[in-house]
Formats: structure tokens, sequence, C-alpha cells
């Protein structure tokens, strides 16, 4: 019974071994490759996964820093050149004949110049950052004494640094929508004040030059360098990626988030947190909101690839997220960013002007859209970044 045992046993480790042994001699007959339909090298004929032998086409930078440029950068500054010339063809009209009707034509085209802007500001990066173009154009709050003493004065530059504040759409605001002036209290004012005509005349024809300036600076030279510029091996700094991303991540947090919405509702006011209303952009027309919407909406198309004119979407930001796989939560990042901007939109959008106003007696609804603008930053300014290898290179002080 012993030896039987024994015979027994060593027949049923055998049959084990043949049995592992046919298994194995089964799968070396199998082909391995790779099965990563987006490969260049993908094996339609391959029956085991070896992905990692995977190889694939790099991203077409070059095309996508292409269609960002050709469709979006340059007809939006066309369009902001655009309606700065009508906006200063408008003053024309006024000043050769200062009507009311003239007057609230006027106060029509600088709306819509202001409106331009937001397509384009968040473009923090080549020619507008050599400038600070924000700062010659749309810095607030408006230092109102400054503007006065300039226009009592009659003498000023507008150049210096020390008139950022007292010029751009922001004076404009102020000179435009004077408290407790009708439309022709302001025609009588400047009808009566040759100073004061020569002021705003002077600020229009200052922001007419600024954006004739950056439109003509990517039109002719600039446009080139930022589409070859696409460092293949990387995304570096200085390299066109990285400075698209970065201007893109600094107006978003510094400019929309911070000045827009998070300075006058106390969000950076110490511990006190204390309201600041009349920080909020155009403080003096009363209506604010409509160009915070519009920032982040024209953002949000920027960042897609879509074209300024036109529905068509090309390569833009979204692609590039996608196609380094970078995910959220298990989602894709792309995705994450576009639902959260939708979520800023949404909640700007059930807000009420004058949102200085609506900061003081509605502050939990404010409270809600400035967390919403909040959340997108590390999407942005983390996530993105690391996806696409991209080194912040600003700094801030609002420990995010």
């Amino acid at each position: 019974m012993s030896d039987l045992f024994k015979i027994q046993s060593i027949m049923r480790i055998l049959k084990v071994f043949l049995f592992v042994g046919v298994v194995l001699l089964s799968f070396s007959c199998k082909k391995r490759g790779c099965m990563d339909e987006n490969a260049i090298n993908y094996d339609a004929d391959a029956q085991i996964a070896d992905n990692a032998t995977c190889t694939y086409l790099p991203f077409e930078k070059t095309e996508m820093l292409s269609n960002i440029c050709d469709n979006y950068i340059v007809p939006a500054y066309t369009n902001f050149n655009e309606k700065n010339i009508a906006l200063s063809n408008s003053l024309s009209l006024f000043s050769s004949n200062p009507t009311v009707d003239a007057f609230e034509a006027l106060k029509q085209t600088w709306k819509d110049a202001l409106l331009s802007w937001q397509q384009v500001c968040f473009l923090d990066f080549g020619p507008a950052a050599f400038v600070i173009l924000n700062n010659q154009v749309n810095l607030h709050p408006v230092d109102t004494d400054v503007v006065n003493n300039n226009i009592s004065l009659g003498v000023y530059n507008l150049e210096q640094a020390s008139n950022n504040d007292a010029k751009g759409y922001q004076a404009l605001d102020y000179l435009l929508h004077q408290p407790g002036m009708s439309d022709q209290d302001h025609v009588t004012y400047f009808m009566s004040n040759g100073n004061a005509m020569t002021y705003l005349t002077d600020v229009v024809e200052n922001i007419k030059y600024w954006s004739n300036y950056i439109l003509t600076e990517w039109t002719t030279s600039y446009q080139d360098s930022f589409k070859s510029n696409s460092s293949s091996e990387s995304n570096a700094q200085g390299s066109s990626i990285s400075n698209l991303v970065n201007g893109l991540c600094y107006h978003y947090e510094s400019i929309i988030r911070k000045g827009k919405i998070g300075l006058p509702l106390g969000s950076f006011n110490g511990f006190s947190q204390q309201e600041m209303p009349d920080l909020v952009e155009c403080y003096y027309r009363q209506e604010s909101l409509p160009f915070a919407i519009e920032s982040v909406s024209a953002m949000k198309k920027f960042i897609n690839g879509e074209s300024f004119n036109t529905p068509e979407n090309r390569l833009g930001l979204d692609d590039y997220i996608n196609f380094v796989g970078a995910t959220q939560n298990s989602s894709a990042l792309s995705s994450i960013i576009n639902s959260q901007i939708d979520l800023v939109i949404d909640k700007l959008g059930k807000l009420n002007d004058p949102l200085s106003n609506e900061i003081t007696t509605n502050k939990p609804a404010v409270t809600e859209a400035y967390s919403a603008l909040q959340q997108l930053v590390p999407y942005l300014k983390v996530d993105m970044t690391s996806a696409l290898g991209v080194l912040i290179t600003y700094q801030d002080n609002d420990g995010d």
C-alpha cells in the first residue's frame, strides 16, 4: 500500500507539471505586442498586451500654437483694436457735437471696448506682459483724486506709472458716470471744461495707442516666434507653452479671481475680512458682472482651442491635457476644468449689479461665486501645469 501511494502521488505531480507545461506552451505560442490602438506600433494580431513597448507620436504643439495664434489671439486683438478705434471715433463725434445722444453713444462704445478687453486680458504674456498691458488700460480701482488733479492742472504724463490708476477704462468709468450727474450734466461739464474734454480725449487715445501697439507686435514679429518656440522636448521656462500657461494662470488668479471678486469681497482683507465694495471693476457705472462673466467665458473658449470669430474648435490646451492623460478624481482633467468654469459662470450669473451693493446685502451668494472661482485655481495652476510639465514662474502671496 505504501509503494502504491507513492506511485499515485508521483503521478499526480507529473500531471500537474504536464498541465502547467501545456498552459505555458499555449501562452508562448500567442503573439505579444502593443495593443493600444492610439500607439503608432499598434499590433492588431497581438493576443497578449505588452503595452510597455508602445510608442506614440508627440503632441502637435506647433499646430496647437498656430491655431491659438491664428484663430483666437490675432482675431481677438484685432477686435480689441477695432473697438478702441470705434471708441475714439465716438468721442470725436461727441466732442464736435456734444449732445445727450452723442454722450450715450460714447458710453456704449466705452462698454463695448471694455468687453473686448475681457476677451484678451488673460493673454498676459509676450507683448502684453512686456508692457504690463493690464496696468496700461484697466487698472482698478481708479484714483479719482489723481484724475481730478490732472484735469485741474492740465499738465500730466499718462506714460508715467504714477498715472496708471488715473487712465484706462476705469478712468473713463469715472469720467462718464460721475456720481450725482445726469447725462445732460456730463454734457455740460465737458462743454464748459476744456481741460476735462482734453483729458477724456487723451485717455481714450492712450488706450487706442496700446491696443494698436499690441496688435502690431503680434501681426509682425511676435507671432512667428510664438508658433515656432514649442520646445519639442519639453515645455521649459521661456517656451511659448510655458509663457502662455503662466500668463493665463497669473491673470486668472490675480486679476479675475482676486481683483474682480476677492478683493472687493474682503477675502484678502486680513483677519477682519471686511468688505471693500468700492474696489469692484466699474464702480461708478455700477455694472461689474458682465465684464467678469465675459472674461471667464472667453478664457474657456481660449482653453478649448475655439476660434474667436466662429464656433470652429481645433487643437487647444484641452486637447493637450487629454493627450497626456491627465485626470482628477478619475475624471478627465479637461472636463473638470470646463465644468468648474461653467460653475463659475453660473454662480456669477445669479448675482445682481451693482456688485458693490451685492457684496454688502447678499454676501453669501458672492462668497459662493468666489469659492467657485477659487476652486478653479488649483485645477489650472497645479493640476494642468503638472500634467503639461510647466513650471509656474510668477509668485503670489495668497498661499494657494
